[in-house]
């Protein structure tokens, strides 16, 4: 994700540059042609991979928190069933009410520390929160500007799928908070691990 972001990065800037070079000499009009060919290529890769990488990192989040709500509050198992769906791109309504679960409460208290692990981490996910909130926003917006029937509301946004409610032709709805979601998605395992072994 991060070298696809890095690729679309250096070819805007050689864009921007092949865009100088074509107003100033017109030999060089055809590499601007192909930069801003290519780059348009890189743009739809990088989209591409932020969307699976999106789709893998909320599921894993939302699964992770809810079995860490379980094993905390010592819950049954969930089913086979529930695992299955809970695996399936979340809607951005329910990743929201995921990380609104006071997961940072459940963990053991660690002595001697100098930072407060658990305040840390219950803003990281507030923050997180809150960027998923303003993506809602973002998707009733876009629905609003292109005139389409669905979503009109925050309630109905937040009813959507981020790779479904993306589009290609707008700045990615996904921005500023797909990185904030890998970091919640990779320590709710070692949560689940603090809960069972009282660490």
């Amino acid at each position: 994700m991060a070298s696809a972001v890095a690729l679309w990065d250096r070819l805007d800037a050689a864009r921007d540059l092949a865009d100088l070079r074509s107003t100033e000499r017109p030999p060089f009009r055809y590499y601007g042609e192909a930069v801003h060919e290519i780059t348009s290529g890189a743009s739809d890769y990088e989209r591409h991979t932020a969307l699976i990488a999106w789709r893998c990192a909320a599921s894993a989040a939302v699964l992770g928190i809810t079995v860490l709500e379980r094993v905390a509050q010592a819950k049954p198992p969930l089913t086979a069933s529930a695992v299955e769906e809970l695996c399936k791109e979340p809607t951005l309504g329910r990743l929201r009410k995921a990380l609104s679960v006071p997961a940072a409460d459940f963990l053991p208290a660690r002595e001697r520390r100098f930072r407060d692990e658990r305040k840390e981490m219950a803003e990281r996910w507030a923050q997180l929160r809150d960027g998923v909130d303003t993506a809602i926003e973002i998707v009733a917006q876009i629905t609003e500007d292109e005139g389409a029937a669905h979503p009109r509301t925050k309630e109905e946004a937040a009813g959507c799928l981020m790779t479904e409610h993306s589009p290609p032709h707008t700045d990615p709805v996904y921005m500023g908070i797909l990185e904030p979601l890998f970091v919640v998605a990779e320590e709710v395992p070692y949560g689940i691990a603090r809960v069972i072994t009282g660490r």
